[in-house]
């Protein structure tokens, strides 16, 4: 009996040893979490770069609406004609109609497409250049870990840990410097 109970005592202390290291390690453990979706959206070169997409894509955009408009009709009156056409005529409604809804539907996933590739072709530099702005910011203000919150992997963060703000500050102060970071360093190694 007296050998369990010592080695009861001793898991015990065990675990409060334990525990109070786990304490200290996490007084030590500084964490601020970036928005970069939020950083990439409201800083000053990433409002540009979607006003950019935004101002490419608007003359395809209404020539697609036109396209779309003018199939709506054509459905229509088909629908409309269709119970007194004779059959070739109608057939060859029905072909037409097919035509044109594939070749609409290969414009706008072509759209659609295209619309992503420029939308990431001007913003990656931006989102490099933010990453190199939160690496330096972690270092400068000895931040053990800086977590990505719009990614879907940060499930809770207290809003005192945000330093997104800060981040679109500070890179909309300097948006294009030549940033030193420290896996840009390992690499070249």
């Amino acid at each position: 009996m007296t050998h369990r109970r010592t080695a009861s005592v001793l898991v015990a202390a065990g675990a409060l040893f334990s525990l109070g290291i786990a304490s200290v390690r996490a007084a030590e453990l500084r964490v601020a979490v970036v928005d970069m979706q939020k950083a990439l959206n409201e800083c000053d070169a990433g409002k540009r770069a979607k006003d950019q997409v935004k101002a490419k894509f608007e003359k395809s955009q209404d020539d697609l609406k036109r396209q779309r408009e003018d199939l709506d009709r054509r459905k229509e009156e088909y629908e409309r004609k269709a119970t007194v056409l004779k059959e070739e005529e109608r057939r060859n409604m029905e072909k037409d109609l097919e035509a044109r809804s594939l070749e609409f539907k290969r414009k706008f996933e072509d759209f659609q497409r295209d619309l992503k590739r420029t939308d990431a072709e001007l913003t990656s530099s931006i989102v490099e250049d933010l990453y190199g702005v939160v690496r330096e910011y972690g270092a400068k203000n000895t931040y053990s870990l800086v977590l990505e919150a719009s990614s879907g992997a940060l499930l809770y963060g207290d809003n005192a840990l945000d330093i997104t703000d800060e981040i679109v500050k500070l890179y909309n102060a300097n948006p294009n410097p030549k940033r030193t970071s420290s896996s840009k360093s390992s690499k070249d190694e």
